[in-house]
Formats: structure tokens, sequence, C-alpha cells
């Protein structure tokens, strides 16, 4: 073989297993993924839209008694204001990863508004209730 051909073989096999690295498919996730999804993604969605929409109730549908006694509608007036100004009005979601620190389920997700993209961390108690949210 010449040294032209060999070249041109190796450039085929190099193009051929890349194509297969590039198709190889995402991870599953875990069967812990899929059992904190089912709460933690309804959850997040409805707290989400809450907040943009400056709706207590909506806000707070999900949360425990701690998180439902700590916001009340003046703090979620000035943190959708806040939220809202900054980000704009919320659009979707994207579930990142789970998480557990000191007996609460941490969720992790990209949450797409109007104006952007921002970081969403859910928190979440032993019944499965909202027991925080951060954006970061």
């Amino acid at each position: 073989m010449t040294k032209a051909a060999i070249c041109m073989l190796l450039a085929v096999l190099f193009t051929a297993s890349g194509g297969v690295i590039a198709c190889k498919s995402s991870p599953s996730p875990t069967t812990e993924e899929v059992s904190v999804r089912v709460y933690a993604d309804p959850a997040t969605e409805t707290t989400l839209q809450g907040i943009s929409e400056n709706n207590l109730a909506k806000y707070t549908q999900y949360g425990n008694a701690a998180f439902k006694a700590a916001v009340t509608q003046e703090t979620l007036n000035a943190t959708a204001a806040q939220i809202n100004s900054q980000l704009g009005t919320y659009q979707s979601k994207e579930f990142l990863r789970v998480e557990e620190q000191q007996g609460y389920t941490l969720v992790h997700y990209k949450a797409k508004f109007s104006k952007g993209e921002v970081g969403i961390r859910m928190v979440f108690d032993k019944d499965n209730l909202v027991a925080g949210q951060w954006f970061e």
C-alpha cells in the first residue's frame, strides 16, 4: 500500500469512529432521578409560574409549612418584581441533577426566562414538599 492510501484509510477510520462516538446517547437517568422528578418537576414548574405571575397561592402550592409561613404577599411582591425586571417572564425549565444534603433533596434546573437563563435550586423536605428555592 502506498503512503497516500494508508493516510486515506486512517482518515476514513477516524471519521467513522468519530461519527459513532458523536452519536453516543447520553446516560440513562437513575432510578433516584426518575422518582424525584415525579414530584420535583411539577412543583418547580408551579413555583416558577407563581413567582412570574406574582401569585402567592400558586407559588406556595407545593410548599411545606415553614415555606408557606416565610412567604408573605409582600415578600413575594418584592421578589417577583426583582425577578421579572431582571429575567422577564418565566418560560421553561431543564432538569440538571439531584443531590442529597442534610436530609434534604436538592434538585437543580436551568430555567429560561424571556430575558435570559438562570440556575434554579429547589430544596425538598422528607415529605417531598418545597422547603426552599434559590436562584443561582
